[in-house]
């Protein structure tokens, strides 16, 4: 995680070193931006349950942001998300595939934190949350399905480029701080209450996107 750490912050630090150096005017102050992200993650068989190499997890999210600034690096905004997952599973003795779309919302208010007169933002999301999602799992012999909800809130850092005057690029880790509940309609009908951290599985949740602003 350390070593994560430093290699982010060096990255960083390099990429404002080059910014500075040939660093122009300070561009236009711009009162709203939208825009969208795309994140993949592929799992191939690991950890306490998962002993074979044939377990295999595909997730694909597309997320598309707006914010309005009521003042200049202060924002209000909306994020909206589409989430979709395939797993399929041989290594048990009940082996299945299933399949999961999930929608999400989270208003949020953001902070900016421009690095001196460089292109660069720290952007800073804390807001609250709500997800929607249906499971369909398929076995050899019967199919079942299951739908969940649930509440939250969270705080989610960034990084934004400007790369014009109405259009920069962002890079963000996702929620590195969240707490979320959740219930279910399935056989078991769980309520569950979880406080997370990003901690070493950050770079799983690494999402890049672009901006338009005007």
């Amino acid at each position: 995680m350390q070593r994560t750490l430093t290699l982010v912050c060096m990255v960083t630090l390099l990429l404002f070193v080059q910014s500075h150096a040939r660093a122009q005017e300070q561009e236009p102050f711009k009162k709203n931006l939208i825009g969208g992200s795309l994140a993949f993650n592929n799992t191939n068989g690991s950890g306490t349950w998962y002993d074979s190499e044939k377990y295999k997890s595909t997730k694909s999210l597309v997320t598309v942001t707006y914010a309005h600034y009521i003042k200049k690096n202060v924002a209000l905004g909306i994020n909206l998300s589409y989430l979709y997952a395939h797993e399929n599973n041989p290594t048990t003795n009940d082996p299945y595939t299933s399949n999961t779309n999930s929608f999400y919302f989270a208003p949020f208010i953001r902070y900016d934190v421009p690095l001196w007169q460089s292109r660069f933002t720290i952007f800073n999301d804390l807001g609250i949350s709500g997800n929607y999602s249906r499971s369909i799992k398929h076995f050899d012999t019967y199919t079942e399905s299951s739908k969940f909800w649930g509440l939250g809130a969270f705080y989610s850092p960034g990084l934004m480029f400007r790369l014009k005057s109405n259009i920069s690029l962002q890079a963000s880790f996702g929620p590195l701080v969240s707490y979320s509940y959740s219930s279910s309609d399935d056989a078991y009908g769980v309520n569950t209450h979880s406080l997370n951290f990003a901690g070493q599985h950050i770079l799983d949740n690494l999402q890049f996107g672009i901006n338009f602003l005007f």
